[in-house]
């Protein structure tokens, strides 16, 4: 029996990869509401995410220089104010060495409205070579006077199939409590 998802809100950066259009094709499935986010600004990219997200219904679409620390910060206000905020950032983005910045940014700027409702979820999909950075994020915590009230899980994608890895994503989006 497929998990219902209805009203839970998902940020997804990654839509351009084969796991994040995998992993949103999932989530919509199940009813979720998306905004789904290239992780560049190119053409191939935008084109790419907006295909998918007329496909699936998506709320928000865009693709957007997620190593520029404005565009990131900018974008998580616009699909806050559309989605009216987000139950959940699924992160799969994967551009090679800037990967591990990209994610820095996203917990940043997503992590402070995944804060304003402890009943909330961080999953960075990474591979292997970032899962140090991932732990770093677990073990430092929040900066200095920031409440984190927000789960974060890590998982090494190079140990799992995408099709594993979806329904892992799915199944963590459907235990948030409403």
């Amino acid at each position: 029996m497929p998990l219902d998802l209805s009203g839970k809100r998902v940020l997804l950066l990654g839509a351009e990869t084969e796991l994040g259009c995998a992993i949103a094709s999932t989530l919509a499935e199940a009813s979720a509401r998306l905004a789904l986010i290239g992780a560049s600004n190119d053409a191939e990219t935008a084109f790419a995410v907006q295909r998918l997200a007329r496909k699936l219904n998506a709320e928000v679409s865009q693709a957007i220089d997620a190593t520029n620390d404005m565009a990131v910060r900018v974008m998580v206000r616009q699909v806050a104010k559309v989605l009216g905020s987000f139950e959940a950032v699924v992160f799969c983005a994967d551009m090679g060495d800037e990967t591990g910045g990209m994610l820095n940014l996203t917990h940043k700027y997503a992590g402070k409205e995944l804060r304003r409702d402890k009943r909330r979820i961080f999953i960075a999909i990474v591979p292997y070579s970032l899962m140090k950075g991932v732990n770093e994020i677990l073990l430092s915590g929040p900066p200095p006077g920031v409440k984190t009230d927000f789960g974060f899980i890590g998982i090494n994608r190079d140990l799992e199939s995408a099709d594993a890895l979806r329904y892992e994503v799915v199944r963590e989006v459907a235990a948030i409590p409403s």
